[in-house]
């Protein structure tokens, strides 16, 4: 009865942290939905306002493709990069939590061994 007390309590303390995790993932990703929305604006703007014309500031077409490029390439690495984090964080939590139980586990049948060399004394 214990161990499944424990174990219940192990899930929802595993429950809690996922449900947290997902939370800062949704915030991560409604920042990152802001900075495209933001990243879009700006690259609007400059078109209409010239900036990217190579006259007016030097930068050619493919330079600007390749600064945009170089830019989206740096926010996919920075997804996949918090994504491990959140991924091995859920882990190390598992592994805590089995762990636990194990121990959990052992020393509840330890226990059942002491009471039953005690019993046939």
């Amino acid at each position: 009865m214990k161990v499944t007390s424990s174990l219940m309590d192990k899930q929802d303390l595993l429950i809690t942290e996922n449900t947290t995790l997902k939370l800062r993932v949704a915030e991560y990703e409604k920042v990152n939905a802001i900075n495209q929305a933001l990243k879009e604006e700006i690259q609007e703007a400059e078109v209409q306002d010239g900036i990217t014309d190579r006259a007016e500031d030097g930068l050619g077409d493919n330079k600007f493709k390749e600064l945009r490029n170089e830019w989206k390439q740096e926010l996919e690495e920075e997804k996949v990069k918090f994504s491990e984090v959140v991924r091995r964080e859920i882990q190390e939590n598992t592994k805590v939590a089995v762990i636990e139980v194990i121990k959990e586990k052992e020393d509840l049948v330890q226990d059942a061994v002491d009471k039953k060399r005690r019993f046939d004394l």
